[in-house]
């Protein structure tokens, strides 16, 4: 077994020392850091808190800006019914008044029909004493 010199013994005393008071230091930082680790993931869940809360206000933005989108097509939707029924009246109307007045159109055209016939007959008989 080997011996060790006075000096040495001290000197392994004194780097043990060393060890022992960075060791003791580093025990403050360490806890520094653990309180910071826990501060840090403490406002993690805070930022999660706010952004459920951001979500659930952009839900509910959104659902009234469906709603509002709803109220307005509906309303243009019965404006649009609205014409379309006044069209779908006139439309009506003008029927009637068409077959109201189609039988005296016949008439007038069948006598422009006869009117023509007596013209050709009367250019035919020209034609024919020529």
């Amino acid at each position: 077994m080997e011996t060790k010199s006075r000096y040495e013994v001290i000197s392994d005393l004194e780097e043990q020392k060393r060890k022992l008071i960075r060791e003791r230091d580093e025990l403050d930082f360490e806890v520094k850091t653990k309180e910071r680790n826990v501060l840090n993931l403490e406002r993690r869940k805070e930022d999660l808190d706010r952004q459920r809360s951001d979500f659930e206000l952009k839900q509910e933005n959104a659902i009234q800006d469906l709603e509002r989108q709803k109220k307005d097509f509906e309303f243009r939707i019965g404006n649009t019914e609205v014409s379309v029924d006044r069209e779908i009246t006139d439309a009506e109307e003008d029927i009637v008044n068409f077959k109201e007045t189609v039988d005296k159109r016949k008439e007038t055209i069948t006598e422009l029909i006869k009117s023509v016939d007596e013209s050709l007959e009367r250019f035919g008989k020209l034609q024919k004493e020529k």
